[in-house]
């Protein structure tokens, strides 16, 4: 009886990690989209070709997924771009990534503002080799008060940062502001 309610306990323990884990997989696809066609990275490059081979993937992913409707799949978040805003509502996910870091030290802001979902974030670095590493994470609690989490990322020059943000909640919206500078 005793192995039967461990079993449980394990399988129960299972899959209430599995619900709550978080990973930058979304993010990661399109940075290695966004590699293959952008090329090695070079500190004497502009931003222009960056975004220029960007945007059309984002946007053809998003068609493809949506059938040319609703914006969904990851997001593109400009370093020392100004705010982007947005609201995930019950259980979804939202993922950003930036172009490749010119600086060795970027400073991600994640501003809850209003809901009462607990959210969890995961960040990433995607070098140009393709390798996927996991830099932070973080959950902001069930509760209405608004809040501020910096999160101070370290040795990214030359890397594509990926903001991975899951609602854990069925019902509850997450309203968020994020920046890189």
């Amino acid at each position: 009886m005793k192995k039967v309610i461990i079993l449980f306990s394990i399988a129960v323990f299972a899959f209430t990690f599995s619900a709550e884990a978080q990973n930058c997989n979304q993010g990661a696809k399109l940075a290695k989209a966004a590699w293959q066609k952008y090329g090695p990275w070079k500190p004497n490059i502009t931003l222009n070709p960056f975004k220029a081979s960007i945007r059309p993937l984002k946007n053809g992913w998003n068609w493809i997924a949506s059938n040319g409707g609703a914006n969904i799949g990851p997001r593109y978040l400009e370093i020392d771009g100004g705010n982007e805003t947005g609201s995930i509502t019950g259980q979804t996910k939202r993922t950003f990534i930036t172009h490749p870091s010119f600086n060795n030290n970027v400073k991600l802001t994640i501003n809850k503002y209003d809901g009462r979902a607990k959210t969890g974030v995961v960040i990433c670095v995607q070098g140009k080799d393709g390798v996927t590493t996991q830099k932070t994470s973080y959950i902001f609690p069930n509760d209405r008060n608004g809040k501020d989490k910096v999160f101070n990322l370290r040795n990214v020059k030359g890397k594509i940062i990926i903001v991975s943000m899951k609602n854990q909640s069925v019902g509850n919206k997450f309203k968020y502001r994020i920046k890189a500078e």
